[in-house]
C-alpha cells in the first residue's frame, strides 16, 4: 500500500549510458520539471538530452497530489508585505501555468483526467488572517470570492476563500502523453559536474554540454550556488480512499500541517501533516489521515499511502534561472514549495525564454539572486543545520542496538561504533552509516516510511542504505 495512486502508469526504464558524449543542452532530472523544461526547449528547436538517475517520474513527481492551484495557503498576504506587484506577478505566473497545461493537453489530445475545479481555502480558527489573504488575492487580480461561516467537509468553518477554475489531473498520464522530441537517457546518475567546462560525470559516462539545466529537485551542485542554504525539504503524507462521497471542488485548510482534499476517479486524495524532512514529529501520520477521512466522509477504505519530499524556499517562490552569477551556461529550476505542478510549468517557460534570449516577465520574480524575504526563517534553518551538521555527529548515542524494540530504528552504538540501525519485526539488524553522504549531517529514522532521512537537506535512504532521493548521489556505507 506504500505507493502512490499514479504508479501504475510507469514504463520500464531504459538502459544507462556508457562512454563519452557531446550534447547541446542537457537537462538533469526526469521529474515533471525536467520533462517540461526539455519539452518547452525542444518545441523551440533546441536539441535537448534529458538525463535521469533511475527512471522517469520516479521522484517527487509520482508522489504529488497533483493540484494545479493558484490558491496556496497564506502566500499572497506574505508576498504583499514586500510588494503588491510581486504578489500579483506570482498569481499571474500560476494562472498562466494552468492555462499552459490546458493548451498543451488540447493541442496533443492528451487524456489525463484534466478537470477544471473550484478551490477553497477555509479556516476554523483565524477569520482575520483569512480576510487579509482574501484582500491580498483581490489586489493581485485574482477572481476570489469570500464565503462566510459554513460547513465544508463536515467541518464548521468561520469562513473560506473560493477561487474558481483551478484544476487537477493525473500527472503521469499527462507526462506519458506529452510528445518527447528530445533524447532521454535513464539509469544514469550524475555524480559530479565540472561547472567551468560544463562536463557531467556518471559512474560510466562523461558528457560534455554547451549548457546544463539542473532539475533534480534539490540541486546536486553545492558550489557555486549554495542552494543548500537557500531552501530546505519538507515531508508530507498522503492517502487515497474509496468512499460513497464525491468532491466537486478542491479544499485546503489554513492551519499549520493542515490537509488538502481532491477527487480522482472514485477516490478522494487527502494529503498534509507536513514536517521538516528528517525531523519527524510523530509516528502515526497515516493513522491520523485516516481519522480525518472518517470525520469528513464516514466509512471508507484506504487504497494507497504515500509520502513526498518538497523543496521549500524562504519566501515561498521558486528558484529558476542562472545557477550562479558568473556562468550563464548553467541553470536551475527548483524550490516549488509544495505547488510543483504549477511552478514546474511556470519555471520551464521561464527557462525556455531565457535560453532563447526572450524577455520573460516572471524571470526577476523567480531569479535565484532576488532579494530574499523572511530572514528569520533563514537564520533558524542555519542554526538547525549547524546542530545536525556539527553537534550531533560528534555526540555519543545513549543506547545500543540491543535496546532497540522490534520494528524500530535509531542512531545507536553497534559493536562500540555509532551506526544507523533498524531492527525489523523478526529482530534482524539492518546497519548503515549514521551520516548522510551529502554533507555528513546525522540521519534520523522516520517510522512512518521506515527510511533514514537527512534533517539538513532532505536526502533519504531505505533501511539497507540505498539512496531514495538526493541531494546525496551515493548509497550509505554499510
Amino acid at each position: 500500500m506504500q505507493h502512490s495512486i499514479w504508479n501504475y502508469n510507469y514504463k520500464a526504464a531504459g538502459a544507462g549510458f556508457k562512454g563519452e558524449k557531446k550534447c547541446d543542452t542537457v537537462v538533469v532530472g526526469g521529474g515533471i520539471a525536467g520533462v517540461l523544461t526539455a519539452y518547452q526547449l525542444a518545441e523551440k528547436g533546441i536539441n535537448v538530452t534529458l538525463l535521469e538517475a533511475e527512471r522517469l517520474y520516479a521522484g517527487t513527481t509520482h508522489n504529488t497530489t497533483a493540484h494545479m492551484d493558484c490558491l496556496q495557503g497564506y502566500l499572497y498576504c506574505d508576498l504583499s508585505k514586500e510588494s503588491v506587484q510581486k504578489a500579483a506577478l506570482y498569481y499571474e505566473s500560476q494562472r498562466d501555468a494552468i492555462d499552459e497545461y490546458e493548451r498543451i493537453i488540447s493541442k496533443h489530445g492528451i487524456s489525463c483526467h484534466f478537470t477544471r475545479s473550484d478551490s477553497f481555502l477555509f479556516t476554523t480558527k483565524n477569520i482575520e488572517k483569512l480576510m487579509t489573504e482574501y484582500d491580498a488575492l483581490k489586489a493581485s487580480g485574482a477572481p476570489a470570492e469570500f464565503i462566510g461561516a459554513s460547513t465544508l467537509l463536515k467541518v464548521h468553518t468561520l469562513g473560506a476563500i473560493k477561487l474558481p477554475r483551478q484544476a487537477h489531473f493525473n500527472p503521469l498520464e499527462f507526462l506519458e502523453g506529452l510528445p518527447k522530441n528530445f533524447e532521454i537517457i535513464e539509469n544514469t546518475r550524475i555524480l559530479k559536474v565540472d561547472v567551468k567546462d560544463r562536463i557531467l560525470y556518471s559512474k560510466d559516462a562523461v558528457i560534455k554540454a554547451d549548457r546544463i539545466i539542473i532539475a533534480t529537485g534539490f540541486p546536486i551542485i553545492d558550489v557555486p550556488g549554495f542552494y543548500f542554504l537557500k531552501m530546505y525539504k519538507s515531508h508530507s503524507y498522503t492517502i487515497a480512499i474509496k468512499t460513497a462521497h464525491t468532491l466537486e471542488a478542491m479544499y485546503q485548510g489554513d492551519l499549520q500541517n493542515s490537509l488538502t482534499y481532491r477527487q480522482y476517479e472514485d477516490n478522494i486524495i487527502i494529503g498534509g501533516l507536513d514536517h521538516r524532512s528528517g525531523r519527524v514529529d510523530e509516528d502515526r501520520k497515516y493513522d491520523r489521515l485516516e481519522e480525518k477521512a472518517a470525520e469528513s466522509f464516514g466509512a471508507s477504505k484506504t487504497t494507497h499511502r504515500w509520502s513526498a519530499n518538497d523543496c521549500v524556499t524562504f519566501d515561498g517562490v521558486p528558484l529558476v534561472g542562472a545557477y550562479n552569477k558568473n556562468d550563464n551556461g548553467l541553470y536551475v529550476i527548483t524550490g516549488f514549495n509544495k505547488w510543483g505542478m504549477t511552478n514546474a510549468m511556470a519555471g520551464a517557460c521561464v527557462l525556455r525564454d531565457i535560453i532563447n534570449g526572450k524577455k520573460n516577465k516572471f524571470q526577476p520574480l523567480f531569479s535565484p539572486f532576488r532579494k530574499k524575504t523572511q530572514t528569520g526563517s533563514f537564520l533558524n534553518n542555519a542554526l538547525s543545520t549547524v546542530n545536525n551538521l556539527i553537534i550531533k555527529p560528534i555526540s555519543v548515542p545513549s543506547i545500543t542496538d540491543a535496546e532497540l524494540l522490534p520494528d524500530s530504528g535509531d542512531i545507536v552504538l553497534h559493536n562500540g561504533r555509532k551506526k544507523a540501525v533498524y531492527k525489523d519485526s523478526d529482530g534482524e539488524l539492518h546497519i548503515c552509516e549514521a551520516l548522510c553522504k551529502h554533507l555528513k549531517c546525522q540521519l534520523q529514522f522516520n517510522p512512518n516510511t521506515k527510511t533514514w532521512d537527512c534533517p539538513c537537506h532532505g536526502s533519504r535512504f531505505d533501511i539497507h542504505g540505498k539512496l531514495i532521493v538526493g541531494p546525496a548521489t551515493e548509497d550509505l556505507d554499510l
